[in-house]
């Protein structure tokens, strides 16, 4: 699963191995630790091959942030991405980091969402075609090879009626106009949903899920679908509760989130979920030793918790790896969790264990959240990131990372 990591050095990088551990409150004493994560130092190093884009050319329609890079698609269905690229997850063609948006090769403006995972990403087309490219060592692009692309290529059978999907560490999941899952890669916790920890090259069906699911979202080693009817199931790895189902059971297979109904939408990370509800309440469970359950404590949870402060007029919500975002009906933009890069945007380094408003940002269409770095589209459909920026995430032409949100070069 960490491939991409453990087979190169990451340029401008310092590896830090953190023994990060948690015990979920339904967990086991034998509760395993959490993988070692790279983790970046103060160092920076100016990206090279850096393509600038004049100001305000693009207004952004969708984002979404990976690893250590991010995406946008524009209001004209064209893919823009920024950041790491030492597997081509940007598509354009090289390896090469990009700290201002570079275009996504062969999509032209044809594109109507866009996923950023660790390093991969994949994209839905306006025609419903589902294409990936990036790291493939484990099945991740879904192509029915193992062969790393730096361009997009079709993933296998998808070639129409896809509604969206969600690219995640080292497998990705898609629904279909249907609401049928369907999900390749790496298995190794069985996050694929078949029943079985076989990984697959190409798209298997979920089990149990062949309609009425709405949308999926897609962790480290694990995955979370909202169905049509307000509830949410997961699948995948739980030793953090991640699943939801107030255990810390594996699960093969889909299972309810624990007294969870009236979702509206579900999004995870590394190992902790959480989720909007129609009368506007955030709720998040899993893992928290950052505070990432924004429920003011940092202790793991298997179960739904509200978010502090937020029991209403909550409109989404967006989790990183260890920190967590969401937007107020008015448009305010909220973050809490880890906070040690400034990704929280409060112009601190303080980790916060509840929602604090992002400095200076104004009204919020869309917000996603990376690693160590959060962007956000404004109402006036500019990109606004924040964070770390050694590979140039932030978007901003530069390698200097911020504790508040500055303007991505284009938009």
């Amino acid at each position: 699963m960490w491939g991409p990591v453990c087979s190169r050095t990451l340029a401008a990088l310092v590896i830090v191995l953190g023994s990060l551990v948690a015990t979920p409150t339904a967990a086991s004493s034998a509760s395993p630790e959490m993988p070692p994560l790279p983790r970046p130092t103060a160092r920076t190093v100016v990206p090279t091959g850096t393509v600038g884009v004049a100001a305000a050319t693009y207004k952004a329609a969708t984002l979404s942030s990976g690893y250590m890079y991010s995406c946008a698609v524009t209001t004209k269905g064209k893919a823009l991405c920024w950041g790491d690229n030492g597997y081509g997850q940007l598509g354009s063609g090289t390896s090469a980091p990009q700290s201002s948006p570079v275009g996504v090769s062969g999509l032209g403006s044809k594109v109507a969402s866009i996923s950023s995972g660790y390093t991969h990403t994949c994209a839905v087309t306006t025609k419903g075609k589902a294409y990936c490219w990036g790291y493939n060592a484990l099945g991740t692009l879904g192509d029915n090879t193992t062969n790393n692309s730096a361009t997009p290529v079709a993933v296998y059978g998808l070639d129409k009626n896809v509604r969206s999907i969600s690219a995640g560490w080292t497998s990705t999941c898609a629904v279909t106009t249907a609401g049928r899952v369907r999900c390749w890669g790496d298995n190794s916790a069985g996050q694929l949903g078949d029943g079985t920890t076989t990984n697959s090259l190409k798209p298997v069906t979920v089990r149990g899920l062949t309609s009425g699911v709405k949308s999926v979202s897609v962790g480290l080693a694990y995955a979370c679908a909202l169905k049509n009817s307000g509830r949410v199931v997961c699948w995948g790895s739980n030793a953090y509760g991640e699943l939801g189902d107030n255990t810390s059971t594996d699960r093969l297979t889909p299972v309810l989130v624990y007294e969870l109904s009236g979702a509206k939408s579900v999004s995870i990370a590394f190992h902790h979920t959480c989720a909007t509800r129609t009368n506007g309440k955030a709720v998040c469970w899993g893992y928290n030793t950052y505070g990432q359950l924004g429920d003011g404590t940092t202790v793991s949870s298997s179960r739904p918790v509200v978010v502090s402060g937020f029991a209403s007029k909550t409109s989404v919500v967006k989790t990183g790896e260890f920190g967590t975002c969401l937007i107020k009906t008015n448009g305010a933009a909220y973050c809490w969790g880890d906070n040690g890069w400034g990704q929280v945007g409060d112009k601190t380094t303080t980790n916060r264990l509840a929602p604090v408003k992002v400095h200076s940002l104004g009204s919020t269409k869309k917000i996603s959240v990376g690693l160590v770095h959060t962007c956000a589209i404004t109402s006036s459909k500019s990109v606004k990131c924040w964070g770390y920026n050694g590979f140039g995430q932030l978007g901003d032409g530069t390698a200097t990372s911020s504790l508040a949100p500055v303007k991505v070069t284009g938009f």
